[in-house]
């Protein structure tokens, strides 16, 4: 080793000392507030971890819950756990009829398409199709719809409705068909 390599390893050596004294002069520093983000860091962690465990703790309960109403519906506490989680309360709900009861929008308005296509006159149909609220299970009302609009000879209405499905649409063959062939007076 020459001079030269000498001093530039004595140079790196003195800029790597400094570094670590600025280090710990900032950890001196700083060291409470770094503990206390290391220990917030470490307390969120584990109360997320907490709270997920007891999220699926709940899940677990409510679905047995359900079980046990489906092979005894008279268990009143396995009814007072179910209705703890309200969407399986609602589920249980469709499931016996009691439809009145039901507050999840989606299972709301699943009864209501249901009844529209019991129905399955062309008022009932159209209401449901033009409920702003109601945004699942459209297309099947119209195809509902562009039948009977078929039936009673409105061909235009049944192609303005076929023209609202989407083109990727399972619905849109089955519209497209009976436009097609459809039913003809």
């Amino acid at each position: 080793m020459d001079i030269k390599e000498v001093k530039e390893e004595i140079k790196q050596d003195e800029e790597l000392l400094v570094k670590i004294f600025k280090l710990e002069k900032f950890l001196k520093k700083y060291k409470k507030p770094i503990i206390a983000v290391i220990v917030l860091t470490v307390a969120i962690l584990i109360g997320r971890q907490a709270y997920i465990m007891y999220k699926d703790y709940k899940i677990k309960q409510a679905n047995t819950a359900l079980e046990k109403l489906m092979s005894n519906p008279n268990d009143k506490e396995a009814l007072n756990t179910l209705k703890e989680d309200k969407k399986l309360y609602d589920l249980y709900l469709l499931q016996k009829g009691e439809y009145s009861k039901i507050t999840t929008k989606a299972l709301q308005e699943i009864k209501a398409y249901e009844t529209a296509m019991q129905k399955g006159d062309i008022k009932s149909l159209e209401s449901y199709l033009n409920n702003p609220d109601y945004h699942i299970l459209k297309n099947s009302v119209r195809v509902a719809l562009i039948r009977l609009y078929l039936e009673k000879g409105q061909r235009q209405k049944a192609e303005l409705l076929a023209q609202q499905i989407s083109p990727n649409s399972k619905y849109k063959e089955i519209a497209t068909y009976l436009l097609h062939y459809g039913i003809v007076k």
